[in-house]
């Protein structure tokens, strides 16, 4: 319920920004929790890529689908949230459910990266069988290549996604695409103590580039090439300026190393996505109004609560959010061979006191400029000269730490990938891209593609994890 009269404080405001870096109670310091999302298409006789609905009348719709698995795949259980939306139980972990129809797992908190890579390989895998007995397949690219947005569709009514999609449509073309057709990969780590949450907040946001560029692995949409190699990053830089990016504060010459301070600016300055009319109810009504102004000066007569404020929070989508640890977001999904690769990396990078501070010492003469360092990486991918020879740099770095106490298959698969893209000045993108004499690929040219990389890299998937 919205207050009547001013009840917020800036120090309230900013002990529950804290609370995002230093959460009370946690001891864990080195955790590793992983988040991928994945398109799931259904295979018919006259088409291999149907959108697959959550619900339909015919009762196969992707929540339906897995209705009828609880029981039948261990460890799946039906966990709806508290307002209503579809949610499932999965180990430890969970199966959630994104507008455009992306299906999302959220891994737990883990105390080592390989349990963290067993976990969410294992999950996909105990899914991919099952559900391909109902036709439905699983496509890893950081967008949907074949789908426009009006055919996706808004596929959650609830009032939030409702509000997002008037405001980001209120915005540009930019908010409905990241909706309705982006797919992402999330590494969560922790912020540790206050004095390394400042190095490796620094180290988190410097690295955003050059692993946009070496990760990049969208370069089609809406059936045709988008002129970048990470669209979905595009997409991301330009939904609205206010609430994604890098913090104003993180980019002045004058760098203030506090993250508490830089987030609490950068959420006061956001838009709020929705705000109340006379009476109170919550929407998305064609103003443009920071959260800072609602405070200041109210709509129609009411305050924020620290519900509101809670909520608001949870709108903003900068390259690294704060979640009570540091959720990374600037990764295109990837392909099933290469999905753990980022997360061995920037674990090792992040955590390796001695390979962050090499990081921040290669990288930190870029802070100022990173906003057109990143639009480069997405739209140049590997290509682009000097990012290029910054990735190799920060790749070996963070090779040479796992290299020390990771198992051998997991560096060889890292140096593999290294070896097939980095190396080369390639990404992910570009074996997209040539898989059809750069137009869009069919679905079975991208299946064929994606079982080649499985039977090449089999061995090492089967040493790190059981993947197959």
């Amino acid at each position: 319920m919205t207050a009547r009269e001013q009840v917020l404080r800036l120090e309230e405001l900013e002990q529950s920004i804290s609370q995002l870096f230093f959460p009370k109670g946690k001891t864990q310091d080195l955790s590793v929790g992983l988040e991928l999302e994945v398109w799931p298409f259904r295979e018919t006789a006259d088409c291999p890529n149907n959108l697959v609905k959550f619900y339909n009348d015919q009762g196969n719709g992707l929540i339906q689908v897995l209705e009828q698995m609880v029981g039948v795949i261990p460890g799946l259980a039906w966990d709806p949230l508290p307002n209503g939306m579809a949610r499932f139980k999965m180990g430890s972990g969970w199966l959630t459910f994104e507008p455009g129809g992306q299906l999302e797992y959220s891994g737990p908190p883990l105390a080592t990266l390989d349990e963290a890579i067993q976990d969410i390989t294992g999950v996909l895998e105990s899914l991919r069988c099952p559900l391909k007995e109902h036709g439905i397949w699983f496509f890893h690219s950081g967008l949907n290549p074949w789908h426009s947005i009006d055919e996706v569709g808004l596929l959650l009514q609830k009032p939030r996604y409702q509000n997002m999609n008037n405001f980001f449509q209120a915005v540009g073309p930019y908010g409905q695409k990241m909706m309705r057709l982006s797919t992402s990969l999330q590494v969560n780590l922790d912020a540790g103590d206050p004095e390394t949450a400042q190095r490796r907040w620094l180290a988190a946001n410097l690295l955003g580039p050059v692993f946009t560029a070496m990760f990049s692995n969208s370069p089609f949409i809406e059936g045709k090439p988008s002129g970048a190699h990470s669209f979905r990053s595009i997409i991301w830089q330009n939904l609205d300026p206010s609430r994604a990016g890098f913090q104003k504060d993180f980019l002045a010459p004058e760098y203030m190393p506090c993250p508490v301070q830089q987030y609490l600016h950068f959420a006061l300055d956001a838009f709020c996505l929705w705000l109340p009319n006379g009476k109170g109810d919550l929407a998305f009504d064609g103003r443009f109004i920071t959260f800072r102004d609602w405070m200041k000066k109210g709509s129609h007569g009411l305050f924020p609560t620290m519900e509101d404020w809670n909520a608001h929070l949870s709108t903003l989508f900068p390259e690294v959010r704060a979640r009570g640890f540091f959720e990374v977001r600037y990764l295109d999904a990837q392909s099933k061979v290469w999905a753990a690769i980022p997360g061995i990396l920037l674990t090792h990078l992040l955590y390796n006191p001695t390979a962050r501070e090499e990081a921040i010492k290669i990288l930190e003469p870029y802070r100022t400029t990173l906003p057109g360092m990143l639009q480069e990486a997405a739209i140049k991918g590997m290509t682009e000269a000097e990012i290029g020879n910054l990735a190799r740099k920060i790749y070996r770095l963070g090779l040479n730490s796992a290299a020390n106490s990771e198992a051998d298959g997991v560096v060889q698969l890292c140096e593999r990938f290294y070896q097939h893209y980095t190396y080369r000045n390639r990404s992910p993108a570009n074996d997209l891209i040539d898989l059809n004499d750069g137009k869009v690929f069919t679905p079975n040219q991208y299946r064929d593609f994606e079982k080649g990389q499985i039977d090449a890299a089999g061995s090492l998937l089967d040493m790190i994890c059981e993947y197959r």
